[in-house]
């Protein structure tokens, strides 16, 4: 056997280990008005606490690990060590939530839109019920922050302050693969069909780190801010399948330019305007998924309070940040997630004195 292959196989039984959830965490479910599970994980607040909940929302491809993947990478158990409630929610077809199961009576397809005309709503509701909260302050990675502009822009309630994490709005602005992906993508996927990322990511888990630095590595996360073996942890336990649905609107929206609905009635850029709750966005300088034209096109069109923070050594991080930084990276804790809890403390009426021009 090639001893790079060895080496790789061997490094990555660490990855493959079993990381169970902590004894604290409790697992929920909330009912959505058309009927599916959304799977949730609530950590109580350490000591006194010291504000609302906290609702944390993974992107595409990923789960509700994304967001506490392990004791040093969790962004719920950070929150909830800083006196904050800390739920993570699994998107429908993600996680431990429900998926398509025609014997259910959930025949699918699942779309975009989906996530914020059911999931979210019942989410709010239901950790709003539980805790006693009148609003709560959510925090979504990638597609998960479109998921909040969405419900905002459509007069959606509850949310108190939100923070949006490597969240494009233009699609079109982006990998520069776009062009293959909304020719393939409409051939070979179907709205009903779950596309198995997560089976190809944990068969790749092993591989990455093989070739150093490599271009798909570089895709995800910066090696600067990212350890080699939190990204593997990451591929084995925090991704998911793709809705076909979702994948779908999420290419026409890539082929148009617009974020819309998939029926395309809604243009939901235009309505961000009408947002009236502050919202903190967040970018990341070496984001290849997200880049940052395309995150700064949200803050653009959002009409409420608004801060605009760019993670960068220029802005005072000690290493350039990737899409997956943001959420995992080693410093991610100093570096992104107390700025998104000093918004949220602030009542998220505060501008950044780093504003875009």
């Amino acid at each position: 056997m090639n001893r790079w292959l060895l080496l790789a196989l061997l490094t990555s039984c660490a990855a493959l280990r079993p990381i169970p959830l902590p004894k604290e965490a409790e697992a929920h479910r909330a009912k959505t008005d058309d009927g599916w599970e959304i799977s949730l994980t609530r950590y109580q607040a350490v000591g006194e606490p010291k504000g609302l909940p906290v609702v944390l929302c993974h992107g595409i491809s990923a789960n509700g690990r994304n967001m506490d993947l392990d004791e040093q990478h969790s962004m719920a158990r950070w929150f909830a060590s800083h006196g904050r409630e800390a739920w993570t929610m699994s998107l429908r077809g993600t996680g431990e939530s429900d998926s398509i199961d025609a014997a259910k009576n959930r025949a699918g397809p699942i779309y975009f839109d989906d996530y914020w005309q059911h999931d979210l709503p019942a989410v709010v509701e239901y950790v709003k019920k539980l805790s006693g909260a009148d609003a709560i302050d959510y925090a979504g990675h990638s597609m998960g922050g479109m998921v909040l502009y969405a419900y905002l822009s459509q007069g959606g309630k509850g949310i108190h302050a939100g923070a949006t994490l490597g969240t494009p709005t233009r699609l079109d602005w982006g990998t520069g693969i776009e062009s293959v992906l909304t020719t393939l993508g409409p051939v070979l996927v179907t709205p009903q069909w779950m596309i198995p990322s997560s089976a190809g990511a944990w068969l790749a888990s092993p591989f990455q780190g093989v070739v150093e630095d490599g271009p798909f590595q570089r895709m995800f996360y910066n090696p600067q801010s990212t350890d080699l073996e939190t990204w593997r942890r990451l591929m084995v336990y925090g991704t998911a399948p793709v809705a076909g649905g979702a994948a779908l609107q999420l290419m026409t929206m890539m082929q148009s330019g617009r974020f819309q609905t998939a029926d395309g009635k809604i243009d939901l850029r235009a309505d961000m305007a009408k947002i009236t709750t502050p919202v903190i966005v967040v970018a990341g300088r070496l984001d290849r998924i997200a880049m940052v034209p395309s995150v700064k096109d949200g803050y653009r069109a959002l009409g409420g309070p608004k801060e605009w923070l760019l993670i960068t050594r220029a802005n005072g991080s000690k290493g350039e940040y990737g899409h997956m930084d943001l959420v995992i990276g080693e410093r991610a804790a100093k570096e992104v997630w107390s700025k998104i809890l000093r918004f949220y403390d602030a009542g998220g009426a505060r501008q950044l004195a780093a504003s875009p021009q």
